[in-house]
């Protein structure tokens, strides 16, 4: 007998809430009932484009209906901790966007209510859930490329580069805005392919404005790094260093990371997704596209187009959303196994944050919160 598709509610329609509607959309079992934002034009036209039926300028309406399953919240940042834990009181599967929390300490209870109510609890970090990413990893866990020596990268964009730069999503961010917009999705991605935490970190945190002109003439005080200098220490103690900043004239979205080992290097580059770039001392640099026939045989799944047709933004969407409801479906949620980020990621991620920002106003190596 068919699975009966889980029925899902997405809170939030700026940039990334559609794009979740479309992940949605693409799978076999799932089904995008009602989609909420306060903007209710924004609302009836999200819902004419996707053909979802309902449409809510209340968040709480979703979250008290026994109908849905599954609350995909793509709310602003100071929003996640709220929604995120009235969605798991109502007994909702939650898949949040990034960052889980307002702190270390509230994504660690968010974690301990999802356990202790027995729900799934995902995070966004799709950048893990690209095929070469997943090659990567795979190439160290079976010791293909030799031992890792460090890990090294960046994660640079634009939008925040001049002083005229300035919009409403630079307030109310918390103690850190780069980091945890943009910093913390490298970290999760590095993370998930050496296949340890981050244990300690040395960070400089820097403010290139610290007054921006809004559209209006109006100057705003900004409080919050525009870029980060970061080095890092891994649990077993591999080394690794990167720079984050939303102030990288000519970086759109510049994901980078690199695994450096004794047999080869590898890196894999965000804006050329489907490609791994291993660099060897004997023959200098190979780029490897990813095929079935080429990659190791767990990674196969995270392959759907053939060579050279690319895999790219959100097709890694739609690796983690597909990979979290089939965990719902199958039950394997409940042992912590998802290949997908989860709210324990997710703490690491919070952990990782407010570590950079006690090491950046200390000037010295500070320990990482672990669970």
């Amino acid at each position: 007998m068919p699975l009966k598709p889980l029925r899902a509610a997405v809170i939030g329609l700026g940039f990334i809430g559609p794009q979740h509607v479309d992940a949605i959309r693409r799978l076999p079992l799932a089904l995008p009932v009602a989609l909420c934002d306060s903007s209710a034009e924004q609302v009836r036209a999200a819902c004419e484009r996707y053909g979802v039926p309902r449409g809510e300028t209340s968040w709480r309406e979703l979250l008290h209906d026994p109908s849905i399953d599954v609350i995909h919240n793509c709310t602003p940042n100071a929003l996640h901790d709220e929604i995120n834990r009235e969605a798991l009181l109502c007994g909702k599967h939650v898949y949040s966007e990034k960052p889980l929390s307002t702190s270390a300490a509230a994504a660690r209870e968010l974690w301990a209510l999802a356990q202790e109510r027995k729900l799934a609890a995902g995070v966004n970090h799709q950048y893990r859930m690209n095929a070469a990413v997943q090659e990567m990893r795979a190439r160290l866990q079976h010791s293909m490329a030799g031992r890792p020596l460090m890990v090294t990268g960046c994660y640079l964009q634009e939008s925040a580069s001049r002083e005229t730069d300035w919009s409403h999503r630079m307030e109310n961010t918390g103690p850190s805005r780069t980091v945890a917009d943009i910093g913390v999705h490298w970290v999760d991605t590095a993370c998930a392919v050496v296949g340890e935490p981050i244990r300690e970190v040395f960070a400089d945190l820097q403010i290139h404005f610290p007054t921006r002109i809004g559209a209006d003439g109006v100057a705003h005080p900004v409080t919050t790094e525009d870029t980060a200098f970061i080095l890092v220490r891994f649990q077993s103690g591999l080394p690794g260093q990167f720079t984050v900043s939303k102030s990288a004239n000519g970086h759109k979205n510049d994901l980078r990371l690199n695994v450096w080992c004794e047999g080869y290097g590898m890196e894999w580059r965000q804006e050329q997704p489907d490609r791994l770039i291993l660099g060897k001392k004997e023959t200098g640099y190979e780029i490897l596209y990813m095929n079935p026939r080429a990659c190791q045989e767990e990674v196969k799944p995270y392959v759907t187009t053939p060579m050279g047709h690319v895999m790219g933004w959100p097709d890694a969407l739609r690796n983690s959303v597909s990979a979290f409801y089939s965990a719902i479906l199958d039950g394997s949620y409940l042992t912590d196994s998802m290949p997908c980020a989860t709210f324990r990621d997710g703490f690491q991620g919070m952990a990782f944050i407010e570590a950079c920002v006690r090491s950046s106003r200390k000037r010295r190596w500070v320990e990482v919160e672990q669970l």
